[in-house]
Protein backbone atom coordinates (compact mmCIF):
# COMPACT_ATOMS: atom_id res chain seq x y z
CA UNK A 1 0.00 0.00 0.00
CA UNK A 2 2.98 2.58 1.16
CA UNK A 3 5.10 1.53 -2.30
CA UNK A 4 1.66 2.02 -4.52
CA UNK A 5 1.17 5.34 -3.13
CA UNK A 6 4.59 6.73 -2.79
CA UNK A 7 5.58 4.99 -6.57
CA UNK A 8 2.21 6.05 -8.12
CA UNK A 9 0.09 2.70 -9.40
CA UNK A 10 -2.73 3.30 -11.94
CA UNK A 11 -5.97 0.11 -11.25
CA UNK A 12 -8.76 -0.97 -10.26
CA UNK A 13 -9.48 -2.56 -6.25
CA UNK A 14 -11.47 -5.47 -6.27
CA UNK A 15 -11.44 -6.06 -2.91
CA UNK A 16 -11.75 -3.15 -0.49
CA UNK A 17 -12.38 -4.00 2.98
CA UNK A 18 -13.81 -7.20 2.18
CA UNK A 19 -16.03 -5.64 -0.46
CA UNK A 20 -15.40 -7.33 -3.52
CA UNK A 21 -15.87 -4.87 -7.29
CA UNK A 22 -16.35 -7.11 -9.77
CA UNK A 23 -14.77 -4.32 -11.89
CA UNK A 24 -11.66 -4.85 -10.18
CA UNK A 25 -9.21 -8.35 -9.42
CA UNK A 26 -11.82 -9.95 -7.27
CA UNK A 27 -9.09 -12.68 -6.23
CA UNK A 28 -6.86 -10.01 -4.56
CA UNK A 29 -6.49 -9.78 -0.98
CA UNK A 30 -8.66 -7.11 0.65
CA UNK A 31 -7.24 -3.31 0.22
CA UNK A 32 -7.67 -0.78 2.70
CA UNK A 33 -8.31 1.72 -0.39
CA UNK A 34 -8.25 2.35 -3.86
CA UNK A 35 -5.29 2.57 -6.20
CA UNK A 36 -3.76 6.10 -5.81
CA UNK A 37 -5.07 6.39 -9.90
CA UNK A 38 -7.64 5.44 -12.26
CA UNK A 39 -6.75 2.60 -14.43
CA UNK A 40 -5.16 3.31 -17.59
CA UNK A 41 -7.64 2.91 -20.60
CA UNK A 42 -8.31 -0.05 -22.45
CA UNK A 43 -7.87 -0.38 -25.87
CA UNK A 44 -10.80 -1.48 -28.35
CA UNK A 45 -8.94 -4.81 -28.92
CA UNK A 46 -8.49 -5.18 -24.76
CA UNK A 47 -11.92 -3.58 -24.45
CA UNK A 48 -13.77 -6.67 -26.39
CA UNK A 49 -11.21 -9.70 -25.24
CA UNK A 50 -12.37 -8.74 -21.43
CA UNK A 51 -16.01 -9.30 -22.89
CA UNK A 52 -15.17 -12.81 -24.39
CA UNK A 53 -13.68 -13.41 -21.18
CA UNK A 54 -16.53 -12.64 -19.41
CA UNK A 55 -18.38 -14.96 -22.07
CA UNK A 56 -16.32 -17.13 -20.89
CA UNK A 57 -17.49 -17.12 -17.02
CA UNK A 58 -14.10 -15.99 -16.28
CA UNK A 59 -12.88 -12.61 -13.87
CA UNK A 60 -11.22 -10.09 -16.30
CA UNK A 61 -9.61 -6.60 -15.04
CA UNK A 62 -8.05 -3.90 -15.98
CA UNK A 63 -4.06 -4.55 -15.68
CA UNK A 64 -2.36 -2.42 -12.71
CA UNK A 65 0.42 -0.49 -14.22
CA UNK A 66 2.77 1.60 -12.36
CA UNK A 67 1.84 4.30 -15.05
CA UNK A 68 0.20 7.71 -14.36
CA UNK A 69 -3.28 7.76 -15.74
CA UNK A 70 -3.88 11.20 -14.63
CA UNK A 71 -1.46 13.72 -13.84
CA UNK A 72 0.26 13.18 -10.79
CA UNK A 73 3.23 14.67 -8.49
CA UNK A 74 3.10 17.33 -11.58
CA UNK A 75 3.93 14.78 -14.12
CA UNK A 76 2.11 14.12 -16.95
CA UNK A 77 -0.51 10.86 -17.70
CA UNK A 78 0.16 8.52 -19.95
CA UNK A 79 -0.57 10.29 -24.08
CA UNK A 80 -1.09 6.52 -25.41
CA UNK A 81 1.60 7.25 -28.36
CA UNK A 82 3.06 3.33 -28.07
CA UNK A 83 6.83 3.11 -28.15
CA UNK A 84 6.58 2.47 -24.57
CA UNK A 85 8.30 -1.18 -24.27
CA UNK A 86 11.27 -1.56 -22.58
CA UNK A 87 12.08 2.17 -22.99
CA UNK A 88 12.16 5.53 -21.17
CA UNK A 89 9.01 8.21 -21.38
CA UNK A 90 9.50 11.37 -22.60
CA UNK A 91 6.78 12.80 -20.75
CA UNK A 92 7.79 11.08 -17.12
CA UNK A 93 4.11 9.16 -16.90
CA UNK A 94 6.34 6.39 -16.44
CA UNK A 95 6.55 5.85 -12.40
CA UNK A 96 9.99 4.51 -11.91
CA UNK A 97 12.49 5.43 -9.72
CA UNK A 98 14.42 7.31 -11.47
CA UNK A 99 11.58 10.03 -11.54
CA UNK A 100 10.23 8.94 -7.98
CA UNK A 101 12.05 7.78 -5.06
CA UNK A 102 15.62 8.91 -6.00
CA UNK A 103 14.95 12.36 -7.00
CA UNK A 104 13.33 13.07 -3.62
CA UNK A 105 16.15 10.82 -1.98
CA UNK A 106 18.89 13.70 -3.33
CA UNK A 107 16.71 16.30 -2.42
CA UNK A 108 17.49 15.92 0.98
CA UNK A 109 21.03 16.52 1.06
CA UNK A 110 21.73 12.65 3.02
CA UNK A 111 22.48 10.50 -0.26
CA UNK A 112 25.12 10.72 -2.99
CA UNK A 113 24.61 8.95 -6.11
CA UNK A 114 28.28 7.67 -7.19
CA UNK A 115 27.92 6.91 -11.11
CA UNK A 116 29.79 4.63 -12.89
CA UNK A 117 31.04 2.60 -9.75
CA UNK A 118 31.79 -0.78 -9.66
CA UNK A 119 31.75 -2.76 -6.62
CA UNK A 120 34.40 -5.18 -6.80
CA UNK A 121 34.18 -6.65 -3.13
CA UNK A 122 32.31 -6.64 0.52
CA UNK A 123 35.03 -5.91 2.67
CA UNK A 124 34.56 -7.43 6.46
CA UNK A 125 35.97 -7.73 10.07
CA UNK A 126 37.57 -11.05 10.03
CA UNK A 127 36.79 -11.35 13.78
CA UNK A 128 33.17 -10.58 13.90
CA UNK A 129 32.25 -10.81 10.14
CA UNK A 130 30.12 -7.87 10.03
CA UNK A 131 31.09 -5.61 7.16
CA UNK A 132 33.20 -2.83 7.11
CA UNK A 133 32.30 -1.19 3.94
CA UNK A 134 33.01 -2.24 0.23
CA UNK A 135 35.70 -1.57 -2.38
CA UNK A 136 34.51 -0.58 -5.87
CA UNK A 137 36.31 1.62 -9.09
CA UNK A 138 35.33 4.43 -10.36
CA UNK A 139 37.17 4.23 -13.84
CA UNK A 140 40.33 3.16 -13.68
CA UNK A 141 40.41 4.42 -9.91
CA UNK A 142 40.14 1.67 -6.83
CA UNK A 143 38.23 3.26 -3.61
CA UNK A 144 37.26 1.58 -0.25
CA UNK A 145 34.10 3.45 1.07
CA UNK A 146 33.38 2.40 4.91
CA UNK A 147 29.70 1.93 6.56
CA UNK A 148 28.36 0.84 9.20
CA UNK A 149 25.36 -1.45 6.83
CA UNK A 150 25.51 -2.81 3.70
CA UNK A 151 23.05 -2.68 1.19
CA UNK A 152 23.41 -4.91 -1.51
CA UNK A 153 20.75 -4.13 -4.64
CA UNK A 154 21.89 -5.11 -7.98
CA UNK A 155 19.33 -7.71 -8.30
CA UNK A 156 19.81 -11.82 -8.03
CA UNK A 157 22.55 -12.64 -10.62
CA UNK A 158 24.92 -9.54 -9.60
CA UNK A 159 24.17 -9.79 -5.61
CA UNK A 160 25.06 -13.35 -5.45
CA UNK A 161 28.28 -13.04 -7.78
CA UNK A 162 29.34 -10.20 -5.16
CA UNK A 163 28.86 -12.61 -2.36
CA UNK A 164 30.70 -15.16 -3.92
CA UNK A 165 33.68 -12.67 -5.16
CA UNK A 166 33.39 -11.76 -1.37
CA UNK A 167 35.88 -14.03 0.00
CA UNK A 168 38.02 -13.71 3.46
CA UNK A 169 39.19 -16.14 6.25
CA UNK A 170 35.94 -16.01 7.87
CA UNK A 171 33.68 -16.61 4.41
CA UNK A 172 36.39 -18.78 2.56
CA UNK A 173 33.27 -20.08 0.49
CA UNK A 174 32.02 -16.28 0.00
CA UNK A 175 30.26 -13.98 1.89
CA UNK A 176 27.85 -15.21 4.93
CA UNK A 177 27.84 -18.67 2.46
CA UNK A 178 29.35 -20.31 5.94
CA UNK A 179 26.21 -23.00 5.11
CA UNK A 180 26.48 -23.31 1.32
CA UNK A 181 23.06 -21.49 0.77
CA UNK A 182 24.53 -18.76 -1.55
CA UNK A 183 22.91 -18.86 -4.99
CA UNK A 184 20.84 -21.91 -4.25
CA UNK A 185 17.41 -21.95 -4.85
CA UNK A 186 17.75 -19.87 -8.22
CA UNK A 187 15.34 -19.83 -10.86
CA UNK A 188 13.74 -17.15 -13.64
CA UNK A 189 10.29 -16.63 -13.84
CA UNK A 190 8.30 -18.82 -16.17
CA UNK A 191 6.95 -16.24 -18.58
CA UNK A 192 7.50 -18.72 -21.79
CA UNK A 193 4.99 -20.97 -23.39
CA UNK A 194 3.08 -18.26 -24.83
CA UNK A 195 0.37 -18.53 -27.68
CA UNK A 196 -0.62 -16.17 -30.41
CA UNK A 197 -3.48 -16.19 -32.25
CA UNK A 198 -4.19 -14.98 -35.53
CA UNK A 199 -7.26 -12.94 -36.41
CA UNK A 200 -9.61 -12.09 -39.67
CA UNK A 201 -8.90 -8.53 -39.16
CA UNK A 202 -7.12 -5.62 -37.87
CA UNK A 203 -6.56 -5.31 -34.60
CA UNK A 204 -5.94 -1.60 -34.46
CA UNK A 205 -2.39 -2.02 -32.29
CA UNK A 206 -0.28 0.69 -33.49
CA UNK A 207 -0.25 2.73 -30.51
CA UNK A 208 -0.56 2.57 -26.39
CA UNK A 209 1.80 0.83 -23.68
CA UNK A 210 2.03 -2.96 -23.12
CA UNK A 211 1.00 -2.26 -19.52
CA UNK A 212 -2.66 -0.72 -21.01
CA UNK A 213 -4.10 -4.15 -20.75
CA UNK A 214 -6.58 -6.97 -19.25
CA UNK A 215 -5.33 -9.79 -17.18
CA UNK A 216 -6.87 -13.21 -15.36
CA UNK A 217 -6.60 -14.31 -12.70
CA UNK A 218 -8.65 -17.13 -12.28
CA UNK A 219 -5.84 -19.40 -12.21
CA UNK A 220 -3.34 -17.96 -10.51
CA UNK A 221 -1.41 -19.54 -7.21
CA UNK A 222 -4.43 -21.03 -5.14
CA UNK A 223 -7.45 -18.89 -6.33
CA UNK A 224 -8.86 -22.16 -7.83
CA UNK A 225 -9.64 -25.97 -7.43
CA UNK A 226 -6.39 -28.51 -7.77
CA UNK A 227 -8.15 -31.61 -7.67
CA UNK A 228 -8.01 -32.40 -11.28
CA UNK A 229 -4.40 -31.47 -12.03
CA UNK A 230 -1.33 -33.08 -10.77
CA UNK A 231 0.69 -30.13 -10.53
CA UNK A 232 0.97 -26.84 -7.87
CA UNK A 233 1.09 -23.19 -8.62
CA UNK A 234 -1.20 -21.66 -11.21
CA UNK A 235 -0.65 -18.55 -13.95
CA UNK A 236 -2.34 -15.52 -14.59
CA UNK A 237 -3.05 -14.56 -18.60
CA UNK A 238 -2.80 -11.08 -19.85
CA UNK A 239 -4.01 -9.40 -23.28
CA UNK A 240 -1.27 -6.43 -23.79
CA UNK A 241 -1.75 -3.68 -26.13
CA UNK A 242 1.11 -1.88 -28.67
CA UNK A 243 2.17 -3.23 -31.17
CA UNK A 244 6.26 -1.79 -33.00
CA UNK A 245 6.94 -2.41 -36.22
CA UNK A 246 9.89 -4.17 -35.78
CA UNK A 247 7.35 -6.38 -33.95
CA UNK A 248 5.18 -6.95 -35.86
CA UNK A 249 7.96 -8.07 -38.69
CA UNK A 250 9.19 -10.59 -36.32
CA UNK A 251 5.45 -12.05 -35.85
CA UNK A 252 5.26 -16.02 -36.55
CA UNK A 253 3.66 -17.14 -40.03
CA UNK A 254 1.44 -19.79 -38.37
CA UNK A 255 2.68 -22.26 -41.02
CA UNK A 256 0.84 -20.78 -43.40
CA UNK A 257 3.68 -18.75 -45.22
CA UNK A 258 7.32 -19.09 -45.78
CA UNK A 259 9.81 -16.96 -42.98
CA UNK A 260 11.60 -15.31 -45.50
CA UNK A 261 11.74 -14.05 -49.00
CA UNK A 262 8.40 -12.51 -51.28
CA UNK A 263 5.97 -14.80 -49.59
CA UNK A 264 6.51 -14.05 -46.27
CA UNK A 265 6.59 -10.15 -47.29
CA UNK A 266 3.28 -10.74 -48.47
CA UNK A 267 2.15 -12.36 -45.42
CA UNK A 268 3.24 -9.97 -42.80
CA UNK A 269 2.19 -6.73 -45.12
CA UNK A 270 -1.65 -8.49 -44.78
CA UNK A 271 -1.18 -9.54 -41.30
CA UNK A 272 0.83 -7.70 -39.40
CA UNK A 273 -1.89 -5.93 -37.42
CA UNK A 274 -4.11 -8.95 -37.19
CA UNK A 275 -2.59 -11.38 -34.76
CA UNK A 276 -1.74 -11.12 -30.66
CA UNK A 277 -0.13 -13.39 -27.84
CA UNK A 278 -1.64 -14.31 -24.76
CA UNK A 279 1.09 -13.09 -22.19
CA UNK A 280 1.07 -15.27 -19.34
CA UNK A 281 3.20 -15.37 -15.94
CA UNK A 282 3.55 -18.71 -13.93
CA UNK A 283 4.45 -20.01 -10.90
CA UNK A 284 8.12 -21.36 -10.48
CA UNK A 285 9.23 -23.48 -7.88
CA UNK A 286 12.68 -22.91 -6.16
CA UNK A 287 14.83 -26.42 -6.45
CA UNK A 288 18.50 -26.77 -4.90
CA UNK A 289 19.74 -28.42 -8.35
CA UNK A 290 18.96 -25.06 -9.84
CA UNK A 291 21.83 -22.38 -8.95
CA UNK A 292 24.07 -19.64 -9.26
CA UNK A 293 27.88 -20.22 -9.03
CA UNK A 294 31.24 -18.34 -9.95
CA UNK A 295 32.02 -19.70 -13.34
CA UNK A 296 35.81 -21.69 -12.70
CA UNK A 297 37.01 -20.64 -16.21
CA UNK A 298 34.94 -17.45 -17.96
CA UNK A 299 36.44 -14.55 -16.88
CA UNK A 300 35.21 -10.92 -17.39
CA UNK A 301 37.83 -7.79 -18.30
CA UNK A 302 38.39 -7.19 -14.55
CA UNK A 303 40.11 -10.61 -14.71
CA UNK A 304 36.96 -12.05 -12.14
CA UNK A 305 35.09 -15.15 -12.71
CA UNK A 306 31.26 -14.67 -14.53
CA UNK A 307 28.09 -16.11 -13.21
CA UNK A 308 27.29 -19.66 -13.98
CA UNK A 309 24.15 -20.67 -14.07
CA UNK A 310 22.70 -24.16 -14.08
CA UNK A 311 18.86 -24.23 -13.73
CA UNK A 312 16.06 -25.48 -15.22
CA UNK A 313 12.31 -26.31 -15.38
CA UNK A 314 11.06 -29.33 -13.92
CA UNK A 315 7.97 -31.64 -14.43
CA UNK A 316 5.44 -29.29 -11.87
CA UNK A 317 6.53 -26.02 -14.22
CA UNK A 318 5.89 -28.01 -17.12
CA UNK A 319 2.91 -28.95 -16.85
CA UNK A 320 0.95 -26.04 -15.21
CA UNK A 321 2.98 -24.45 -19.02
CA UNK A 322 0.87 -27.14 -20.75
CA UNK A 323 -2.41 -25.74 -19.12
CA UNK A 324 -2.02 -22.24 -18.99
CA UNK A 325 -1.74 -22.54 -23.27
CA UNK A 326 -4.54 -24.42 -22.88
CA UNK A 327 -6.40 -21.85 -21.42
CA UNK A 328 -4.87 -19.19 -23.83
CA UNK A 329 -6.04 -20.96 -26.42
CA UNK A 330 -9.43 -21.29 -25.71
CA UNK A 331 -8.89 -17.47 -25.06
CA UNK A 332 -7.80 -16.80 -28.37
CA UNK A 333 -9.87 -19.03 -30.47
CA UNK A 334 -13.39 -17.87 -28.60
CA UNK A 335 -12.39 -13.97 -29.73
CA UNK A 336 -12.23 -15.25 -33.29
CA UNK A 337 -8.59 -16.55 -34.00
CA UNK A 338 -8.40 -18.40 -37.48
CA UNK A 339 -5.05 -20.29 -36.50
CA UNK A 340 -3.32 -20.59 -33.48
CA UNK A 341 0.84 -21.42 -32.43
CA UNK A 342 1.84 -22.75 -28.97
CA UNK A 343 5.65 -21.80 -28.36
CA UNK A 344 7.97 -24.13 -26.65
CA UNK A 345 7.88 -24.33 -22.52
CA UNK A 346 11.27 -23.91 -21.97
CA UNK A 347 14.45 -24.08 -20.84
CA UNK A 348 14.51 -21.30 -18.17
CA UNK A 349 16.82 -18.31 -19.29
CA UNK A 350 18.35 -15.33 -18.03
CA UNK A 351 15.91 -13.17 -17.25
CA UNK A 352 15.00 -9.62 -15.96
CA UNK A 353 12.66 -11.79 -13.64
CA UNK A 354 15.34 -13.39 -12.01
CA UNK A 355 14.58 -14.79 -8.19
CA UNK A 356 16.67 -16.57 -5.59
CA UNK A 357 20.23 -17.28 -4.72
CA UNK A 358 19.76 -15.62 -1.04
CA UNK A 359 16.60 -16.55 0.18
CA UNK A 360 15.40 -15.45 3.27
CA UNK A 361 13.76 -17.58 6.06
CA UNK A 362 14.25 -17.84 9.89
CA UNK A 363 15.95 -21.46 9.28
CA UNK A 364 19.72 -20.53 9.80
CA UNK A 365 20.73 -23.81 7.57
CA UNK A 366 18.75 -23.34 4.62
CA UNK A 367 18.32 -19.56 3.91
CA UNK A 368 20.99 -16.60 3.56
CA UNK A 369 18.90 -13.89 4.88
CA UNK A 370 16.54 -13.32 7.96
CA UNK A 371 12.50 -12.24 7.14
CA UNK A 372 14.05 -8.59 7.11
CA UNK A 373 16.57 -9.24 4.53
CA UNK A 374 19.49 -9.20 6.46
CA UNK A 375 22.16 -11.87 6.40
CA UNK A 376 22.11 -14.73 9.30
CA UNK A 377 25.64 -15.03 9.24
CA UNK A 378 26.78 -11.48 8.25
CA UNK A 379 23.96 -8.91 10.36
CA UNK A 380 24.80 -5.52 8.94
CA UNK A 381 24.56 -6.90 5.67
CA UNK A 382 20.94 -6.43 4.26
CA UNK A 383 20.03 -7.79 0.61
CA UNK A 384 17.34 -6.11 -1.56
CA UNK A 385 15.47 -7.40 -4.42
CA UNK A 386 14.02 -10.71 -5.71
CA UNK A 387 17.22 -12.75 -4.77
CA UNK A 388 15.45 -12.89 -0.98
CA UNK A 389 11.88 -14.57 -2.52
CA UNK A 390 11.62 -18.04 -1.76
CA UNK A 391 8.56 -18.34 -5.12
CA UNK A 392 7.50 -16.07 -7.81
CA UNK A 393 3.86 -16.17 -7.80
CA UNK A 394 2.13 -15.35 -11.14
CA UNK A 395 2.54 -11.85 -11.30
CA UNK A 396 5.39 -9.49 -11.98
CA UNK A 397 7.73 -8.86 -9.06
CA UNK A 398 8.68 -5.15 -9.40
CA UNK A 399 6.02 -4.02 -6.83
CA UNK A 400 6.87 -6.85 -4.47
CA UNK A 401 10.25 -6.16 -4.52
CA UNK A 402 9.98 -2.49 -3.67
CA UNK A 403 7.80 -3.34 -1.02
CA UNK A 404 10.65 -5.73 0.17
CA UNK A 405 12.89 -3.11 0.20
CA UNK A 406 10.46 -0.27 1.92
CA UNK A 407 10.14 -2.92 4.63
CA UNK A 408 14.10 -4.08 4.87
CA UNK A 409 14.43 -0.34 5.41
CA UNK A 410 11.66 0.65 7.82
CA UNK A 411 13.55 -1.85 9.98
CA UNK A 412 17.28 -0.63 9.87
CA UNK A 413 15.77 2.73 10.94
CA UNK A 414 13.61 0.94 13.55
CA UNK A 415 17.21 -1.02 14.91
CA UNK A 416 19.80 0.92 13.69
CA UNK A 417 21.68 0.39 16.89
CA UNK A 418 21.71 -3.22 17.28
CA UNK A 419 22.15 -3.23 12.99
CA UNK A 420 24.61 -1.26 12.54
CA UNK A 421 26.84 -1.74 15.85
Amino acid sequence: DIVEDQIGVAGKAGNVGGKIDPAGNIFEGPRSREYPMPPLRQTEFTQSMMGVAQKLGWHPFPQPAMINSVTRDNRSPCVYHGFCSRGGCHVEAKNSTAVTTIPRALATGRVKLVTRAHVTRVEVDERTGRATGVTYLNPGQEYFQPADVVLLAAAPYENVRLMLLSKSKRFANGLANNKGQVGKHYFSHFTGAGVTGLFPHDLNMWYGTPAQGMALDDWADDNWDHSGVDFIGGGSLCILAERRPILAASMTTFGAAPTWGGGWKKFVGVNADRWQAAYMQKTTLPYETNHLDLDPVVKDPLGQPVLRITAEYKDNERKLGAFMQDKAEQFLKEAGAIAIQRQPIGPMATSTHAYGGTRMGANKETNVCDAHGFCHEAPNIGVLGASTMGTSGARNPTETIQALAWRTADHLVKNWKSIAG
